[in-house]
């Protein structure tokens, strides 16, 4: 597999001009055996101090300086032994001439828009996954990025780290033969869900949260993060929770995080008798929701991989995949890597969008229980409105996504 591709030199260096941004060199490169000064270090503002953030800023060579929380209660004054500064809003935090990387674990429906947000202020950025919560909101996430030459990626650490690492070489070496059949665990859809309404603590902007979602009436039960990511108003469920970490994880080890959905079948019918959505990819692969076996288990011409159960299966010979970037080996550090080189991270924006799409596809599929023909191109579903509709999501003023 080809390398990352690079970042144009032209373009990365009139992005930075443009936004007095400075030019990271690693230290390594500076004779320090990896260390780095104060004016080297990669400046991390943080969005979401709620129960999953990501260290990007605890790791060699960068520090968190702001920190971000629509709820001001919880906003920390000091992170890895030293001062940050708090804000309730993003937009401000923005501002700050000094932020390099922006780091999101925000709600789903608020990740694409704080991504783009960051991308115009000529920030990198670092989103948990799932990174997109529709699939419009896939293709203008990647726009995005590219046009304002920015660093972006999705943050699953499984795909590599729990699964790529030793599935990657094995099936992509062929010692299953050709992939016909892809089967990735993972919770289902989310549904509309209401409750009671409770009076809104002072120091949340209830308003801010919901933000382009239908609005409702403040509810401590709906801000809990099982709660709230289950809610169609604003998560994806186990789709855009897990099949962040299994659907990209099986994807990806088949070399095929890059290839798109081209059909959707509703499960327990004629054509996909399995009780789960089953996804036909461009390439001709079906790909399941579910699997009784295992989290993930990959069906080949000349053989059965099944994650956890097949210790017999080795690669049958060397392989060249994806890997993380300059030696590193984790998904932070990759990242990081790749704001200093200006290289494309090892689970890019492109990818981490494809895998959400897959998720999409499936909410749409157990919504509507009938099979759809996706064309990408229009960025529609071949003579189904209703399905169409699901493509993207009404959104509140002033709340709006706009590349």
């Amino acid at each position: 597999m080809k390398k990352p591709d690079r970042i144009s030199r032209r373009g990365f260096l009139g992005a930075a001009a443009a936004c007095s941004l400075p030019l990271f060199v690693p230290g390594h490169v500076l004779g320090k055996n990896g260390s780095y000064s104060p004016s080297e270090t990669i400046n991390v503002g943080l969005i979401g101090w709620g129960t999953r953030r990501s260290n990007i800023g605890s790791r060699p060579g960068s520090r968190f300086i702001a920190v971000c929380d629509i709820d001001t209660r919880r906003i920390p004054t000091e992170m890895d032994g030293h001062k940050v500064k708090g804000f309730q809003y993003y937009q401000e935090m923005y501002q700050m001439p000094d932020l390099d990387v922006v780091s999101i674990a925000s709600p789903d429906h608020w990740h694409t828009r704080m991504t783009i947000d960051a991308c115009k202020a000529g920030k990198d950025v670092y989103c948990e996954k799932p990174l997109t919560f529709t699939l419009m909101e896939s293709r203008q996430i990647v726009a995005a990025a590219r046009k304002y030459n920015r660093v972006v990626s999705s943050g699953s650490q499984r795909v590599m780290e729990d699964y790529g690492h030793f599935m990657a070489p094995i099936i992509m070496s062929g010692a299953i033969g050709e992939v016909q059949e892809i089967y990735a665990s993972c919770g289902g859809p989310p549904s509309d869900r209401t409750y009671d309404p409770e009076e809104c603590p002072a120091e949340i902007d209830w308003d801010a949260w919901v933000g382009q979602a239908p609005y409702f009436d403040y509810s401590k039960r709906a801000i809990q993060p099982m709660t709230w990511r289950y809610n169609s108003a604003f998560g994806t469920g186990g789709l855009g929770d897990w099949g962040g970490h299994n659907f990209g994880g099986a994807l990806y080890s088949c070399g095929m995080d890059h290839i798109a959905p081209q059909k959707v079948f509703a499960p327990n019918t004629e054509q996909n008798p399995h009780n789960g959505v089953m996804i036909l990819m461009e390439n001709g692969v079906k790909f399941y929701h579910n699997c009784p076996e295992a989290n993930i288990k990959i069906v080949g011409s000349e053989g059965t991989f099944i994650l956890g159960k097949s210790p017999e299966l080795r690669p049958l010979h060397a392989v060249n995949v994806r890997r993380y970037s300059g030696g590193t080996d984790n998904i932070a550090d990759d990242f990081l890597y790749c704001v200093r080189h200006r290289t494309r991270p090892f689970q890019d924006v492109f990818y981490g969008a494809n895998v959400s799409d897959y998720g999409h596809m499936c909410i749409i599929a157990y919504k509507l229980q009938r099979d759809l023909v996706w064309d990408k191109e229009k960025m529609e579903f071949q003579g189904d409105r209703e399905a169409t509709a699901m493509v993207s999501k009404v959104q509140r003023t002033p709340y709006q996504i706009e590349v």
